[in-house]
């Protein structure tokens, strides 16, 4: 029983470190919640995909519409999260 529980307990302090912080910001603009200007959809993919690269992630790009991008976030084949960007703001959400 002690070994079960031992076990389990590093799985669940193991998924507790979150992918993307709550309200993270896109490296390319302010963490006050700004870009000096509108990021376009091909600078926010590239500013993304850096961003998860130096954390050992890549990234899929699934929807752009607006000033929002919609991604998941892979750790080789598995999901470990989606996010949206909001490519005024600069702000990265979970919405896993």
């Amino acid at each position: 029983m002690l070994l079960l529980t031992a076990s389990a307990a590093g799985v669940f302090a193991e998924n507790q470190r979150p992918v993307t912080p709550y309200g993270d910001f896109c490296p390319r603009c302010s963490k006050y919640g700004y870009c000096r200007f509108n990021l376009s959809i091909k600078e926010a993919v590239i500013a993304l995909k850096d961003y998860y690269k130096k954390q050992g992630f890549s990234v899929r790009m699934d929807k752009a519409m607006g000033r929002f991008i919609w991604a998941t976030i892979l750790k080789g084949d598995k999901v470990v999260d989606r996010i949206v960007l909001d490519r005024k703001t600069g702000r990265i959400r979970s919405i896993y």
